[in-house]
């Protein structure tokens, strides 16, 4: 496999592990009405890249880690989106 079909397929895997966590963000960004979720936006991606290159490095690397990866990366966008809002939430309080 040449340098450049290697680059594409690592390329594909990220950014199919970061639409797949951006859907607890839409989720949680639907149900507030987008109040207090902007900070988790470039978290929970980040945090889906993550999860889901962890299943790999831990030595699941044939179908089944594949799919458990997407549920890694589901999991840790969840966690990003969780810790943006309470951030969120502690930066920007009402009142004060």
């Amino acid at each position: 496999m040449t340098v450049e079909a290697r680059a594409a397929f690592l390329a594909f895997f990220l950014v199919l592990w970061a639409l797949v966590a951006l859907l607890p963000w839409l989720g949680v960004a639907l149900w507030r009405r987008g109040r207090g979720v902007v900070l988790a936006l470039p978290l929970a991606p980040l945090a889906g890249c993550v999860g889901g290159v962890l299943l790999p490095l831990a030595g699941a690397d044939d179908g089944r880690g594949f799919l458990f990866s997407l549920l890694a990366a589901f999991a840790g966008g969840a966690l990003g989106t969780a810790a943006g809002v309470v951030v969120e939430g502690r930066l920007a309080r009402p009142g004060s």
